[in-house]
Parts: structure tokens; sequence; C-alpha cells
């Protein structure tokens, strides 16, 4: 007699459902660890911090520390006393803002181009806040500041590819 005369279904069954539960088990601590791999980390460069009006001549990871003296809803205008600068806190959550006016923050990001791009809000308790777009494949804004083929900072052309050429005419039979 083979081993598998004497199994009774009862206990066949028992096998392949634990098996099935060993599977979902293995590919739910794989998927984890994968999503936690991928997940953008807080890790924050040592601040240094700048003075609103000096922003043009920072290199770097700059943080510009200050009071909320506008909000917009996810935009924020921060006052440090030398000039004013506007953080774009990217999407955020429904009805939420990022600081309530006359907060004291610090924002820690870069300035390119005539522009501030934040990467971390820290109140004044010292809760760290992501902010910006999610990382993308490439980097932080997924084209490394680049200009795309257009010219512009985007990935591709503003309309879809050219039409297709139109068919030949058939040639007249003679």
């Amino acid at each position: 007699m083979s081993t598998s005369e004497t199994t009774s279904p009862v206990a066949r069954r028992l096998k392949l459902g634990l098996a099935a539960i060993g599977l979902l088990a293995v590919g739910g601590i794989g998927g984890g660890a994968i999503s936690h791999a991928f997940r953008p980390p807080i890790e924050m460069a040592p601040t240094h911090i700048v003075a609103i009006r000096d922003l043009a001549k920072a290199q770097g990871i700059v943080t510009v520390r200050g009071r909320v003296a506008e909000s917009f809803g996810d935009h924020l205008v921060v006052d440090d006393g030398t000039g004013r600068t506007l953080i774009d806190g990217g999407p955020h959550r429904d009805g939420d803002t990022l600081a309530p006016l006359g907060a004291v923050i610090a924002v820690q990001g870069r300035f390119d181009r005539d522009s501030f791009h934040p990467s971390f809000l820290v109140d004044a308790a010292g809760t760290v806040t992501p902010l910006g777009p999610p990382p993308g494949r490439h980097g932080h804004d997924g084209h490394h500041g680049h200009p795309g083929p257009d010219g512009d900072d985007m990935q591709g052309p503003d309309q879809g590819p050219p039409p297709p050429p139109a068919p030949k005419a058939p040639a007249p039979a003679a």
C-alpha cells in the first residue's frame, strides 16, 4: 500500500489548507518587506538654516525657519523677517493644513530656478512631515531636473504623436 492510498480525504484537505496558509503567510511577509524597502525614508540632511533673502545664493539642501504668515490649502507662505517664500506642500490630507497661521516651522529642501522645492516640514513639536511629490523611479522628481523633449520640465510632449501620413491613392488603370 502506498501512502496516498492510506491518507484520508480529510487529511489531504488539511495538508492542502496548511500549505495554502503557509504560502499566504510567505507572500504577506515578502510583500511587506518589499513595500517597506520601496517606501521613501525620512532622512534629513544636517540643518543648514538659510535666511530667505539668501536663498538664491544657497546651494544644496537648506533649511528655512520662520513663522507661517499665510496659508492657501496645501501652500504656505513662510516669513523669517528677511523675506518670504512660498512652500508647496503637495497633495495633502483632506481638510488638514500643514501648519496653523503664526506657527514657527522649519522647512528643508532645495532652492532651484527661483523656486523652493521642499522635502520636509518640521513643526514646533519636532514632528517631521514629508512634502512634495512621492519619489519617482529615477529620483525625487522623476526627471533629475533635466528638461523634457519640449524644453520644459515635463516628461514628454504636450500632445500625442503626429497622425500617420494619408494613404496614397491607387494609380489610375490604363
